[in-house]
């Protein structure tokens, strides 16, 4: 087996994540008629019949970040690598805790425990897998087999950290509409991003560092 066999593997368990998200969340909305896409969460829908399902959309996302963290790590030398690891190892481990735990109903009046937990760990995912953007844009540049990445790298990160700051703001300032810029985040851009590291894993990178 060639050394570049895990790699390859690990970029097309990447897209496998990437992928099973935003087609679980799609056909979702086709399931669940009664949320309206633009005034509500992705993450209401883990409540209902259907729960399973969206749970089952964290943990498969959560696999994917993981395995795209191992491949950054094997590709990018040094700590720079180990940096980029660590930011997707914990959106994996946001998007677990927040597939566990479920967000309010809708409308509820007060924040659960188990809603409050739901909140911090997509905010733990939101943070990290952001941040992976602007970390290799600082480090992409030094390797081989992403030193074309850092543009689109650092374009991302600036991207989706507007993005979160519109959608963060958008309920207190407009109100409707919020879960829009939610899913331009959420169910396009950051799966993009994972699907966009995982084909070039998936690319045999020429060089890598050891495991």
């Amino acid at each position: 087996m060639s050394r570049t066999d895990p790699i390859r593997m690990l970029g097309s368990a990447a897209i496998a994540g990437a992928v099973a998200w935003v087609a679980i969340i799609a056909v979702l909305h086709l399931l669940r008629p009664d949320l309206a896409p633009g005034d509500a969460y992705i993450s209401n829908y883990a409540r209902g019949d259907w729960a399973w399902f969206m749970r089952l959309a964290f943990f498969l996302n959560a696999a994917g970040w993981a395995a795209a963290g191992e491949g950054l790590r094997r590709t990018v030398p040094g700590r720079a690598g180990i940096s980029l690891a660590v930011l997707a190892w914990l959106g994996a481990l946001g998007l677990v805790v927040a597939g566990v735990f479920r967000a309010d109903p809708l409308g509820s009046p007060t924040v659960s425990v188990e809603g409050w937990l739901h909140s911090r760990g997509a905010g733990l995912a939101f943070i990290t897998l952001i941040a992976v953007g602007f970390v290799g844009w600082r480090t992409f540049r030094a390797t081989d087999v992403w030193s074309g990445w850092t543009g689109v790298s650092l374009a991302y990160g600036m991207v989706a950290s507007g993005l979160l700051a519109v959608y963060l703001a958008w309920p207190e300032v407009v109100g409707d509409g919020f879960g829009w810029w939610q899913r331009a985040l959420a169910f396009a851009l950051i799966p993009g991003w994972l699907a966009a590291l995982g084909a070039r894993l998936s690319n045999e990178p020429s060089r890598a560092t050891d495991e």
